[in-house]
């Protein structure tokens, strides 16, 4: 049985967690016990693989509104179960009917949704438990922690469905990834996956173009051949498959065109010989 918490004459919103679940019923009595007068003690229950970092409250009792309110009013850490924080009713008669509503959110988006009733015991505190279940969102599969959301399922993460924490799963591309990593991101051996610019193969682990490996600054590989291109080189000029500044007179252009030489008495300006 819970211990009885005394009441007061205390008014307002005392919306603060409490995190029962992490100190321990003793320490929350000596941490969270607030005087009280007509109120509601909550208590938030949920699955223990959903993650959230804030609720929001909002509901109604004879007539007047409850909230909106944050809690806390800026995610500071991962919620734990049984968490616990008081609503001040310093207005609300003798057995009205409270309505509360709980939103649990996960980085400003809502993920589980608890709904819950009682009756108001007027200069006495009450106890309300909200069991919050996960809401479904577009996109995002719930309590998913080690998979990927394809089709609303959560589905285990492979090369072809790639994400952990109920992300959209990704299929990853060979030519740039060999598998799809502990994190969920696709990846090439043990380093991240191969940037399709500089590169055209993962292999064994290691990226490649052609036989060679990654294309230098300034060019793409094209054909197993790292060259300089427009794609590789937008702010320059292109010669000898290098890309230049392009501001030379002797080395003029931009775009990735080829580098042109001015003429005598011309100058480069803003990538053309003038």
């Amino acid at each position: 049985m819970k211990p009885k918490r005394k009441a007061s004459t205390a008014v307002g919103w005392a919306g603060r967690l409490c995190g029962m679940g992490l100190l321990g019923w003793g320490v929350l009595l000596g941490a969270c016990r607030d005087p009280a007068g007509t109120a509601l003690y909550v208590t938030i229950d949920f699955p223990p693989s959903l993650t959230m970092d804030q609720l929001r409250v909002s509901g109604a009792v004879a007539g007047s509104a409850i909230g909106p309110q944050l809690l806390p009013e800026q995610p500071e850490r991962t919620l734990a179960q049984e968490e616990t924080f008081r609503i001040l009713l310093p207005s609300a008669p003798d057995k009205a009917e409270a309505q509360l509503q709980v939103e649990g959110l996960r980085l400003g988006t809502r993920v589980a949704l608890g709904t819950s009733q009682v009756r108001v015991q007027e200069g006495s505190e009450v106890d309300i438990t909200v069991r919050l279940e996960p809401t479904s969102i577009d996109g995002f599969c719930l309590d998913c922690p080690e998979g990927c959301c394809k089709s609303g399922i959560c589905t285990t993460s492979t090369f072809n469905t790639c994400g952990t924490g109920g992300i959209a799963c990704v299929t990853c591309d060979r030519s740039t990834a060999d598998s799809c990593g502990p994190e969920g991101s696709c990846v090439c051996g043990t380093a991240g996956a191969c940037d399709p610019l500089t590169t055209d193969a993962c292999d064994n682990g290691q990226c490649k173009c052609g036989t060679g490996g990654p294309c230098g600054a300034g060019q793409e590989c094209v054909g197993g051949r790292c060259v300089c291109t427009p794609a590789s080189c937008a702010n320059g000029c292109c010669a000898f498959n290098a890309c230049l500044p392009g501001t030379s007179i002797n080395a003029c252009g931009q775009g990735g065109a080829v580098c042109a030489k001015c003429a005598s008495r011309e100058t480069c300006g803003n990538g053309s010989c003038n």
